[in-house]
């Protein structure tokens, strides 16, 4: 069995300081940390210099609110807190909390466009037109999202994050019933056929 790239805690960061960034465009201070995990702020500085220790985030020096989570999206745990009195307290406010909104949302997308992709591959339709339908769910998310309150940066990076989410499944699901197929080709195809319908220009 392969030991785990980061412990419980280490995850729990990782999974607050991405969806953080997805909200508001740039990573939490260390003070919005100690807040959110309800500890001390040694602590979570400590944590931060174990977290780009183990190449698990990166960050400018000297540079505030740089850190950028390393680890791919689909390797992080649900969102949630330290404690369990936090997340009881958090859920009770969940509709006003605008980042554990998107993290949900985001989080909910990410399945959907799964569940799409392997549903068109069980059904034998063909990705010129499966993949639009990604590109809707996707577009749908950022609507409901800026709808609610998101920052409009935050619900683009929702976007484009289940976006490639979709993409890795795509590749995968190629992978597994082409052995021989080449993964650079297959997330360029789905790229290109996602692009006139995902509503960037």
């Amino acid at each position: 069995m392969n030991k785990p790239r980061f412990t419980e805690t280490q995850g729990r960061y990782l999974a607050f300081l991405h969806a953080y960034t997805s909200v508001h465009g740039h990573a939490p201070s260390e003070a919005e940390m100690q807040k959110h995990f309800q500890v001390s702020a040694p602590s979570v500085h400590r944590m931060v210099v174990t977290l780009e220790q183990r190449g698990l985030i990166t960050r400018e020096p000297g540079m505030a609110r740089s850190i950028r989570v390393l680890v791919p999206t689909a390797e992080l745990p649900p969102l949630e807190g330290a404690k369990s009195g936090a997340r009881e307290r958090r859920a009770a406010n969940s509709a006003e909390d605008p980042q554990d909104r998107a993290a949900v949302v985001e989080q909910t997308g990410r399945e959907v466009v799964k569940v799409i992709l392997a549903r068109a591959l069980d059904l034998g339709i063909d990705d010129a037109d499966s993949l639009p339908l990604i590109a809707a769910a996707a577009g749908a998310i950022e609507k409901m999202l800026r709808a609610a309150g998101t920052a409009p940066r935050g619900a683009r990076l929702v976007r484009e994050r289940v976006l490639h989410a979709a993409e890795e499944e795509y590749v995968r699901l190629c992978s597994k019933h082409d052995e021989e197929g080449d993964p650079a080709e297959d997330a360029a195809r789905f790229r290109e056929l996602l692009e006139p319908d995902d509503g960037r220009g």
